[in-house]
């Protein structure tokens, strides 16, 4: 109604793309985007926005230029830096998705998402015990965060933790009972220990969550022929 009355209102562009956004409805939340930013060239939030939707559709490229467009325009975005993070470490790109979360982290000391997917990114460099704290401060910061518990019990799983990283997977599994990834590294760690039947209750109960998860049923497959040595 606000576009029917005002067809040049970049703000209700950006609006109605989160709307849809929100909805799932990716292709429609980008034209909203770029019909606000055709209004308004230098509408920072909207290219952090378009960028959040080009990450959904996997336009990963696309989506780090939208975000270094916002940032461009809003050198102090901290959304912008911690969402370019995110797009840096799908692309593999693990040391420029450390710098951006260390920017978002300088700008808001008190962003647990950017401590948690920091972590992420040390892991993925290998750099379990590092990793290790980012975690910690994300859980300090939001206690009820269930992806800082999982990704923290990914750390402990790789530092020959398992009964501790189980702890995190159950406080993960405890705030978001349908928590697909947590059920099946839960599994991984109660195979580490020996409990192959437990381990194979979580793969199933992931499978049955998600019956599309390919590393369940890899995961499944794997404790089902395993033999102890």
């Amino acid at each position: 109604k606000a576009i029917q009355l005002k067809p040049e209102d970049a703000e209700a562009y950006n609006n109605c793309g989160i709307v849809v956004y929100e909805l799932g409805r990716f292709d429609e939340a980008l034209q909203n985007y770029d019909k606000a930013i055709q209004l308004k060239p230098d509408y920072a939030e909207a290219y952090c926005n378009r960028g959040a939707v080009l990450q959904e559709l996997s336009q990963l490229q696309e989506a780090v230029a939208s975000y270094d467009k916002a940032i461009q325009f809003k050198p102090d975005y901290v959304e912008a830096y911690s969402n370019r993070g995110n797009a840096l470490e799908k692309l593999g790109r693990y040391d420029e998705a450390l710098r951006n979360y260390d920017k978002a982290i300088q700008l808001k000391p008190d962003l647990a998402e950017a401590y948690s997917n920091r972590g992420a990114a040390l892991e993925n460099l290998g750099r379990h015990d590092e990793a290790l704290p980012n975690y910690d401060k994300a859980i300090q910061l939001t206690p009820d965060y269930p992806e800082a518990y999982s990704n923290r019990g990914n750390a402990l799983k790789a530092l020959g933790l398992p009964n501790e990283a189980l702890k995190s997977y159950d406080k993960a599994i405890q705030l978001t009972p349908d928590f697909t990834e947590a059920h099946n590294n839960r599994g991984i760690a109660l195979k580490d220990l020996g409990l192959l039947d437990e381990a194979i209750a979580c793969y199933e109960k992931a499978i049955q969550l998600r019956p599309d998860y390919k590393d369940a049923y890899s995961n499944l497959l794997m404790t089902l022929n395993y033999t102890p040595n």
